[in-house]
């Protein structure tokens, strides 16, 4: 199964993003944005779970910016195979993660594949002025560690991540005549949460 970039390919990535997006400046406008202008929160439906449980967790993006911007409107995106944009893991007390890999089946053809990348924004992604905010929620499925989770509290850390993919100055002059930045980089929350019974 595939894995999530780690930190270190993330931030070279958006590197790479910036340097493109230097020379794709229309409208006076950047294309992207740093995880700063939003602010990103989670809840859940209950603080303890038994594992094997799916974790509902509840989610909320806000723009804390002054000016308008794009955020991810689902987990994923409508182009098969793009990692997803919300992502979760737990921690237990000894600071060991437990994160499932994630995977995908993509058909073919592929209509979207034919659709300019505006157009699969205008899909993928939620124009949030500032103050606005959009909720939504994904799961985190305690099953896959069933076997290797243990009672007790952990920590349940969600991932925001951004359109951290390359983009070539032709899509990224695209993007910046949207008319407001998207969002790119990762935020993070976490909460605790106690499962019980299972493991070995």
């Amino acid at each position: 199964m595939m894995r999530l970039v780690d930190r270190s390919s993330v931030t070279a990535l958006i590197v790479l993003i910036f340097l493109f997006a230097v020379s794709a400046e229309t409208h006076g406008q950047q294309p992207f944005v740093h995880g700063n202008d939003i602010r990103f929160s989670i809840r859940t439906d209950r603080r303890a779970y038994n594992i094997g449980d799916q974790v509902v967790i509840h989610y909320v993006i806000k723009n804390v910016s002054n000016g308008a911007l794009y955020v991810p409107a689902t987990q994923w995106e409508i182009k098969c195979g793009n990692p997803p944009h919300l992502w979760s893991r737990l921690e237990d007390s000894s600071g060991k993660h437990y994160e499932p890999g994630y995977a995908s089946s993509c058909g073919s053809p592929n209509p979207v594949d034919q659709m300019s990348v505006s157009e699969r924004m205008r899909k993928d992604a939620l124009l949030l002025k500032p103050g606005q905010a959009v909720t939504g929620s994904f799961s985190f499925d305690s099953k896959v560690f069933s076997d290797n989770l243990k009672s007790g509290t952990y920590r349940l850390e969600a991932v925001l991540y951004g359109w951290n993919l390359l983009f070539d100055n032709s899509q990224l002059s695209e993007l910046a005549g949207m008319g407001a930045p998207f969002l790119i980089g990762e935020s993070t929350a976490s909460l605790p949460v106690a499962l019980r019974g299972g493991g070995r």
